[in-house]
């Protein structure tokens, strides 16, 4: 059929050519021109209905939902609260943080206006009560006094191994050798805690008169800086300083108030040196002591023989001259003096201090406080604040993927919003091939699959730039403005787009 059909073309076509050739001048047959067939350049894809301004809301922090406010479908307002968690502790931690910053604040207020007239006279009376302290434990004693007290001792002594010896019988003799064994060991245990005590006490004497040295260079320094700070001369010669003559002068300042730390600090140790060795001496000597009262209670049930009568009172001239003598030599009493000292020089000190006023250094250290605690507190009050979630715009709640209870932590979204006063549609269906032919601000033609009589015109305003893999293919993002808004749209409503000139 086809071979018949060719034939047959080709016989007219020869026809045609002999009529053309015998006529000679026959005239030639003009072709009509058909319009060329162009192919529809549009892009046609599918669509959806999103808000222009949408949000998964999430929370910086985590913890346990205290209240959900909103629900699904609910209208809010920008920064309305969404939902809160449990703020007991933070609550906590931000009122412990003001408490803070206000003892800060307090203490800088109280520098910067100086001691007050009463912390003056309260620091000088403290001063004469502790000179009236040490006027009152250096008593007087005189040496005439210990000698007579040591030739008392002395004589009881005597008196006492005289009755003693009355008996000679061995069981006699052996216990009063244990006896003068606990007496020589009692002696030996004052002698070497004595010594020990005494040294501690030196040590806390020198430690006064260092302190109180220290003390005095520290008022020099500080008059000296003052007053280079004051008016930029040398405070005895009067010339003008320049920056690096004036660093000597505060540098000598921070070096003395150093030192007087440093003097302050040690005398402190010495006296807790002190009385750790007074305590050694009173718990030596009274164990010796025991042993002493133990060999003399033994030795007393052997010698039944003896006057009981005149042993105890041999005994208690003994023990009475004793204690007198102690009392006398004054180890006890020269403790008291150097506890009364190092108390005088710290009530000294300390006067001096409030009478010179703050230094510069407290001053910016208390500075340095108040700002330290402001940070502090608002840290604490900026974490408070992130335990609430509010609306970053008005909008409409789409979803609430949380409940009162549950625990949430950074980053996992709890709460969708959007603004249905403005849809756009959004494209993720055009592939490579298919975005070069789109341009910006390109005419859209836009239908919905819910609402088949709905057609509404649009532009494209935003392309993404980078391509997203879908399933293997390249696909890229578009987003659409309608020309108008119509109440009928909701959010993910599917619809189809036209774009480019029709």
């Amino acid at each position: 059929m086809f071979w018949f059909s060719m034939k047959r073309t080709v016989m007219t076509a020869a026809a045609l050519l002999a009529l053309t050739a015998c006529g000679g001048q026959a005239t030639a047959i003009q072709p009509t021109p058909i319009p060329p067939v162009r192919a529809d350049e549009r892009v046609v894809a599918e669509a959806r209905v999103v808000p222009a301004r949408s949000a998964a809301l999430a929370m910086n922090s985590s913890g346990v939902v205290a209240d959900v406010l909103v629900s699904e479908g609910d209208t809010v307002q920008a920064q309305q609260v969404l939902l809160v968690l449990d703020t007991r502790r933070q609550e906590a931690i931000v009122a412990q943080a003001a408490a803070d910053k206000a003892r800060a604040e307090a203490t800088l207020a109280r520098l910067k206006a100086g001691p007050t007239e009463e912390e003056i006279v309260a620091a000088e009376a403290q001063v004469q009560r502790a000179e009236a302290q040490l006027q009152q434990v250096r008593g007087n004693v005189t040496d005439r006094d210990i000698l007579a007290a040591e030739a008392r001792l002395q004589q009881a002594r005597a008196r006492l191994a005289e009755l003693e010896r009355a008996s000679n019988r061995p069981e006699v003799v052996q216990a009063g050798a244990r006896l003068e064994e606990a007496r020589a060991t009692l002696e030996a245990e004052k002698a070497r805690l004595s010594a020990a005590k005494t040294d501690a006490r030196l040590r806390m004497e020198q430690a006064v008169e260092a302190l109180t040295r220290a003390q005095s260079a520290w008022v020099v320094a500080k008059n000296e800086w003052d007053s280079v700070q004051a008016d930029g001369q040398h405070p005895t010669l009067g010339y003008g300083l320049n920056e690096a003559e004036k660093r000597k002068f505060y540098d000598a300042f921070v070096q003395a108030e150093t030192a007087l730390r440093s003097a302050e600090s040690s005398l402190e140790q010495a006296r807790i040196a002190y009385d750790a060795a007074r305590q050694a001496e009173a718990a030596g000597v009274s164990a010796a002591g025991q042993r002493v009262v133990e060999a003399q209670a033994a030795y007393d049930r052997i010698v039944r023989s003896t006057n009981n009568d005149e042993l105890a009172a041999a005994r208690a001239e003994v023990a009475d001259a004793q204690a007198r003598l102690e009392r006398l030599r004054g180890e006890e009493r020269a403790g008291a003096i150097a506890v009364a000292e190092a108390t005088l020089a710290e009530a000294r000190a300390n006067l001096a201090r409030l009478k010179a006023g703050p230094t510069a250094a407290q001053i910016a250290e208390a500075e340095a406080d108040v700002r330290r605690a402001t940070a502090a507190l608002q840290a604490a009050q900026t974490q408070l604040d992130e335990l609430t979630l509010r609306a970053p715009f008005g909008g409409l709640i789409a979803a609430v993927n949380i409940k009162p209870g549950e625990y949430v932590t950074p980053g996992t979204p709890l709460i969708t919003i959007g603004d249905p006063g403005a849809w756009q549609i959004e494209t993720t269906d055009l592939t490579e091939l298919s975005i070069v032919k789109v341009q910006p601000d390109a005419p859209v033609t836009i239908t919905f699959d819910a609402l088949p009589g709905l057609e509404m015109q649009g532009r494209v305003t935003r392309i993404r730039e980078l391509g997203e893999n879908r399933q293997g293919d390249i696909t890229y993002r578009v987003i659409i403005t309608p020309a108008q808004h119509n109440p009928r749209l909701r959010w993910n409503m599917t619809a189809s787009v036209a774009i480019g000139q029709p």
